[in-house]
């Protein structure tokens, strides 16, 4: 009965405690929005709160809001002072605050202010709670062509590239107090989320689906609930001891957010590489073979085909590999890492998307281990030690052609001719050739907007040059930049590929007309992928494919093979291969050279192939 009482009185405290006139402070509030969202001046809400004007306003505090001139209803009938009467939007040095109207959405309110989803509604939580409000007040960043001018001291704003381990290291703090300060993160990072940077890391420990919060001198029931967004009712379910009063420095399970995906980050510890007299390899591919029926068709899978038979064939020349192979299970690192013995470990072949290489490189970092990185090459990968990155970007592959067209270039008009999917890869040669050479660049995304002008004097025509680049990998695409290519006059044009299409296969006998045709042009392309079907050893490679398969390798089984020859390959006796990077190899269908890029840690791969097609 007094365990009843005590819950009773403990729920009621807690109601009575909510309906009282206060407010607890989230997470990127200011005085100046607190002040507009009750309709008081800031002023007023100094006076009634003389620390705030001293010692500023920080997430979960609680203050009181000073009563005004209007009412409104509260659960139990009584009456709260409100005034509503101020409609107006305002500013302050950082923000716009309007007020909801009805029929406003937030669809219209990021194309009117040009600010993204994730930063409105990281500024303002209640809109992913419940949507928006009609008298709601919202808060907009105001430089909004540069939204981090406008983040106050404090917060961070989330930009491409950047991931829970990058800002841990560069803000230093821990990601677990990254996630129970921003309750949101816990469903992924976004590019454009503004979060709070937590004030002392170490305060609270993410495990079995909750957080293990410690609880600070100043904390109320309240003001945990407001802040990690959770109900009475889950928090007692979780700590049953909470029915006899929160105390400063107990422990508290507070739930995650539905649907959380929390990425933890390793520790490598002591771990280092032993130089001993074997090559030890660890291929860590995410097979998860429990929720993977059509294991065959998986990527990682075809990864592991290729690699099978790269370490088959190395064997043949003498390479003698201990190889353990390891199932990553898409993304459950953090008991798979600390559950294998990696003690006589040269290099880690795997796993294949960015977040889980971040992680496993984390765990390997400064140990001497290294990671190869056979697909992600985000640049969140740079600031590892003991990383390789054997996919090169894009624009290495565009650097190859910027510098071809600067070996010719005599102030033509540029067409750059791509689509949706590799818009970025033609922003990216555009500003490049403006900044290089000075050209005139125009990007465009049908093959009718590339105009040759001429003039006929005298029955004679006379076409202006001009240059032309297919930008992306778009096989139809490819088929339409040959046809228009055909209607110009051969003499007076320069064209380019990036990446690579059906069409531009020299090696297949069924393409042998449309090669022709490029050549008309002098055509020059780039590509990471490309399989010289004309070369001996690569027929002996595809000859075993065919034998032990029966299929022509795929583009992951090619990847696989190219990858583990290539690494392998390159190790000494000992196992290392730090010092044997730098050199040009070119395998199935991949070309590798390695080094550090910008005074970055990480080694990236930054060659690919190149195929000139001079004129006849």
């Amino acid at each position: 009965m007094k365990k009843i009482l005590a819950l009773l009185l403990f729920i009621g405290s807690s109601a009575l405690f909510a309906q009282q006139r206060t407010h607890t402070v989230k997470a990127k509030e200011t005085v100046y929005g607190i002040s507009k969202q009750y309709g008081i001046s800031q002023e007023e809400l100094y006076k009634a709160n003389p620390k705030i004007e001293k010692s500023g306003i920080h997430p979960g505090d609680l203050i009181v809001i000073p009563s005004t001139n209007a009412t409104v209803n509260t659960n139990d009938n009584s009456k709260v002072i409100v005034d509503n009467s101020t409609k107006s939007n305002s500013e302050d040095d950082n923000y716009i605050y309007i007020t909801i109207a009805p029929k406003e959405t937030v669809y219209n309110i990021i194309k009117k202010y040009k600010v993204s989803e994730e930063t409105l509604k990281s500024l303002n939580p209640q809109i992913g709670q419940k949507g928006l409000e009609v008298g709601d007040i919202v808060r907009i960043p105001k430089n909004n062509s540069n939204p981090s001018s406008s983040i106050p001291q404090g917060s961070h704003l989330i930009k491409k590239g950047e991931t829970l381990y990058s800002l841990s290291k560069d803000l230093k703090v821990s990601v677990d107090d990254l996630y129970a300060e921003n309750p949101d993160l816990q469903k992924g990072v976004k590019v454009g989320m503004v979060i709070t940077v937590p004030k002392k890391s170490g305060s609270v420990v993410i495990e079995d689906n909750s957080i293990n919060y410690t609880v600070q001198n100043g904390d109320s029931v309240y003001s945990i609930l407001e802040k990690y967004n959770t109900t009475l009712d889950d928090l007692l379910r979780l700590n049953p001891d909470l029915i006899n009063g929160l105390k400063s420095g107990m422990i508290l399970k507070i739930p995650l957010q539905k649907n959380a995906k929390i990425v933890k980050y390793s520790s490598p510890g002591k771990l280092k590489r032993a130089n001993d007299n074997e090559i030890n390899v660890a291929i860590l591919l995410p097979f998860d073979v429990a929720k993977n029926p059509q294991l065959k068709n998986s990527q990682a899978m075809q990864f592991f085909i290729g690699s099978k038979l790269a370490l088959t064939r190395l064997a043949k020349t003498g390479k003698n590999v201990n190889v353990k192979v390891i199932d990553s299970k898409n993304g459950n690192l953090q008991n798979i890492l600390a559950g294998n013995d990696f003690s006589k470990t040269d290099a880690v072949i795997g796993p294949l998307n960015t977040s889980d290489v971040t992680e496993v490189s984390n765990f390997f970092s400064n140990s001497g281990i290294m990671v190869i990185s056979p697909y992600a090459n985000d640049d969140s990968l740079n600031s590892f030690n003991d990383l390789i990155i054997s996919n090169p970007k894009d624009e290495v592959v565009a650097d190859q052609i910027i510098e071809e067209i600067g070996k010719n270039f005599a102030g033509e008009q540029v067409y750059l001719l791509t689509d949706r999917d590799d818009q970025e890869l033609a922003n990216y040669t555009k500003k490049q050739l403006e900044k290089d050479l000075k050209a005139n660049v125009v990007i465009v995304d049908n093959v009718s907007k590339i105009v040759q002008p001429h003039d006929s004097v005298n029955g004679e025509n006379y076409f202006t040059p001009i240059i032309t680049v297919l930008v992306g990998d778009n096989d139809n695409l490819g088929k339409q930049y040959l046809e228009k290519l055909k209607t110009f006059d051969k003499d007076n044009i320069k064209a380019y590929g990036i990446k690579s299409v059906s069409v531009y296969d020299v090696y297949s006998p069924e393409n042998a007309k449309n090669i022709d045709s490029f050549r008309n042009f002098g055509f020059v392309y780039s590509t990471a992928r490309l399989i010289n079907t004309r070369d001996q050893e690569v027929q002996n490679v595809l000859k075993d494919f065919n034998e032990i398969y029966c299929e022509f390798p795929t583009r992951y089984e090619q990847l696989g093979y190219d990858v583990t020859y290539d690494i392998v390959n390159r190790m000494n006796n000992k196992g290392d291969i730090t010092n044997n990077l730098s050199s040009e190899t070119i395998g199935l269908a991949s070309k590798f050279s390695y080094k550090k890029i910008n005074g970055g840690k990480t080694y990236r791969n930054d060659t690919s192939r190149i195929v000139r097609l001079p004129k006849k």
